[in-house]
């Protein structure tokens, strides 16, 4: 009887002493806060082909994705105060930002625009300061074709990719270009400004690579 008691004892003992990477872990939490080309517009099924649905399938099981996109959304609080806080309560490991776009239409930009840097530190500080202090990261706007509904890409290059990358300076996060890999991209955006399914799955594709090497 104890040398039975002995065995099972160090059967329950081996099982404890595995080690953590081969037990089961919860699925790192990733959230994507965006506006419409998050969301997933210009793609035939957002639900299946935007870019944090592709993201998902190109991250795994180990991951869960979830979408924070909204059309129209900016990084200027005082163009679209919207509330981000579905984003800040899922209690992400990882945070994609990915905003600027609506940003750049002229008549948005010309009167906001010394507010961008300041708005977009403000929102990278509050993921930050979460409890589950995720790895956040700044993406540069897709190019626009020049552009469509006042969204400008003489702006996006030369105004909100700057302010994006000095916002990113000031806090300490990494950036994921998403303008420069989709210059040669043109037949991707239909509309001009929104990626169909091929550009999404792109755009996926770096937002994954640059999670991945973290």
């Amino acid at each position: 009887m104890n040398r039975l008691l002995s065995t099972a004892i160090l059967f329950a003992l081996a099982v404890f002493l595995l080690p953590t990477d081969s037990r089961a872990a919860d699925p790192v939490r990733v959230a994507c806060v965006g506006d419409s080309i998050t969301e997933g517009v210009g793609t035939q099924n957002p639900k299946t082909d935007s870019y944090p649905a592709k993201l998902q399938e190109t991250l795994g099981a180990k991951f869960t994705v979830q979408n924070f996109g909204v059309g129209g959304r900016t990084m200027l609080r005082k163009a679209d105060p919207f509330d981000h806080h579905p984003a800040l309560s899922s209690s992400p490991d990882v945070v994609i930002i990915a905003l600027g776009t609506n940003d750049s239409k002229t008549g948005i930009w010309s009167k906001l625009k010394h507010e961008f840097v300041g708005d977009y530190v403000a929102m990278i500080k509050e993921f930050q300061a979460l409890p589950s202090h995720p790895k956040v990261f700044a993406c540069l706007p897709p190019p626009a074709f020049p552009g469509n509904w006042g969204i400008t890409e003489a702006v996006i290059r030369n105004k909100v990719i700057p302010a994006i990358k000095q916002a990113a300076q000031m806090t300490g996060i990494e950036l994921i270009d998403l303008h420069a890999p989709l210059l040669e991209n043109k037949p991707w955006f239909p509309d001009t400004v929104h990626p169909n399914g091929e550009g999404a799955k792109r755009i996926a594709e770096l937002v994954g690579a640059a999670i991945k090497a973290k």
